[in-house]
Parts: C-alpha cells; sequence; structure tokens
C-alpha cells in the first residue's frame, strides 16, 4: 500500500527571487522603551481592521490607563527619559543640551537646522489593551505617538486614541466610556498602508455593544492575566551609563567626553 504524500500549500513568500541562501536582514533597531519581559508583548497592528479592549487603570497603579512617555532618541534606537517614571529627573541629554547650547547653538536642531542633533524629547504614550487571537484574548502593550500636531502635520496614533476616547455628544456626556470596566465598549484601529506611502495612516471607531472586562478575562490564560501589571512597571529605565552611551551614538564621542568632564568641575 502507498502511503499518500501531502504537499504543502503553495506560499507566495517563498516564490521570490531571492536566493534560498540569502540571509533575511535582521532589525538593528533599539527600542528600548519596554523592559525586556515585555517588549514581545507590543502589539504591531496588522493592515487592516485591528479590534480591541482597552484595559481600564489597575488600582495598584499611581497612572491612569495611558502612561505619557517622553522619549529621547538616538542613532539606531530610543528610550525613556527618566521623568517619565519620576517627576523632575534628569537625563544626561539634559545636561548635553544645555552644554550645546552654550558651546555649539549651530548645531542643535532647530526650525532653520532640520539636520542638527535633537537632545529633546518627543511625546509617547503606553496602555494595555486586550485583542482576540486564536480565539482567545491575550494581553498586549499599545506604544504609540503622543504628538497633538499642534506644530503641523498629522496628530500621533496615541494623541487620536486618548482624544476619541473623551469625545462628547451634544450633551456634554461621554459618546462612549472605552475605558470602563464593565461598560466599556471595543475600539477598532484601522490601519491603512497604501503601495508607495512611507507611513501609514489610521482611522478609529468604537463599537456599540459593551465588554464587560470580566467576560474576557474569562477568555484568558492564567499566564496572560498575570501579564497585566501597572503600567509604571513595563517602562525601561535606563541607568546614567546607558544614557551616556546612547548619546555618545547622537553627538560625537569627543564631545560627550567634554560634556562629562565638565559636570565633574
Amino acid at each position: 500500500m502507498t502511503t499518500p504524500i501531502e504537499f504543502a500549500a503553495a506560499n507566495e513568500s517563498t516564490d521570490t527571487e531571492t536566493s534560498p541562501w540569502t540571509q533575511p536582514r535582521k532589525s538593528t533597531y533599539e527600542d528600548l522603551i519596554l523592559k525586556t519581559e515585555y517588549a514581545e508583548r507590543q502589539l504591531r497592528f496588522a493592515v487592516g481592521q485591528n479590534w480591541m479592549r482597552i484595559v481600564p487603570a489597575l488600582a495598584s497603579s499611581v497612572h491612569g490607563w495611558m502612561l505619557p512617555l517622553h522619549v529621547l532618541n538616538f542613532e539606531g534606537g530610543r528610550f525613556c527619559h527618566p521623568r517619565t517614571l519620576k517627576r523632575n529627573a534628569k537625563s544626561v541629554y539634559d545636561h548635553a543640551y544645555a552644554w550645546a547650547k552654550e558651546h555649539a547653538p549651530e548645531g542643535l536642531y532647530s526650525k532653520t537646522n532640520k539636520s542638527g542633533i535633537r537632545l529633546l524629547t518627543d511625546p509617547m504614550c503606553v496602555f494595555w489593551t486586550l485583542i482576540e487571537q486564536d480565539g482567545k484574548q491575550v494581553a498586549r502593550l499599545v506604544v504609540a505617538s503622543g504628538y497633538d500636531g499642534s506644530r503641523g502635520g498629522a496628530p500621533g496614533l496615541g494623541w487620536k486614541i486618548w482624544q476619541h476616547c473623551r469625545e462628547r455628544d451634544e450633551t456634554g456626556k461621554l459618546i462612549a466610556d472605552v475605558t470602563g470596566e464593565e461598560a466599556g465598549v471595543l475600539i477598532c484601529v484601522e490601519k491603512n498602508q497604501p503601495k508607495g506611502a512611507q507611513y501609514p495612516s489610521y482611522t478609529l471607531r468604537l463599537g456599540r455593544q459593551p465588554r464587560p472586562m470580566a467576560d474576557l478575562l474569562a477568555q484568558m490564560d492564567a499566564e496572560e492575566i498575570a501579564s497585566l501589571r501597572p503600567l509604571e512597571e513595563v517602562a525601561r529605565e535606563l541607568t546614567e551609563e546607558e544614557q551616556w552611551a546612547c548619546l555618545a551614538r547622537t553627538m560625537a564621542p569627543e564631545t560627550v567626553k567634554l560634556i562629562r568632564a565638565s559636570l565633574n568641575r
């Protein structure tokens, strides 16, 4: 008796002109916003509709359902400014900015010097959400831009979500209690990526039926539920030495040495 042979379904991803010996390039971008143990939980929106349930603020957290982030960039990555978690905390970037303002202001980024070094923070945010995967609810972290559009250009996704959750009707009441424990509804983030466009665009809309958290938690594995920690526990805080290393990838290492020496006088 001949054993039937089953062949794999055709896969367009393998039908390319790339040599089979060619190794896909790994991204070298270092996104240091989240702690290592939470980085894999960052939600990557798929093109099309992404329905999700925003997780209400946890009782054990000192923050609301969304944590505002102050993000610094370096060549090939980004990280949270210490004041994200500690009010009035300083970063080595603050020292570098003050030094450059005094000694080399022409090298700093400005409206008239777009190619200058940018040492200021960008507004971002992070929040927990539940999304369905393989018939189960899983916990994911949304990290998105908090830019409000005030300096031109489109507002960031994080800002748009924040505003959408606060929309009110003609009587001044919330259109939907998006983040409520019992009455909260799903929110849809639809990602559009037209061919040739450098960046995707997003449109938002709200569901109509309440999706109580208790019902969604009942569909989750214990590991997923346990992962829901206060937002202040998911953001990564770099040490000063780590920040100096990032700065040395933004400014000339010789300049960084001068800045460090000026602080020790």
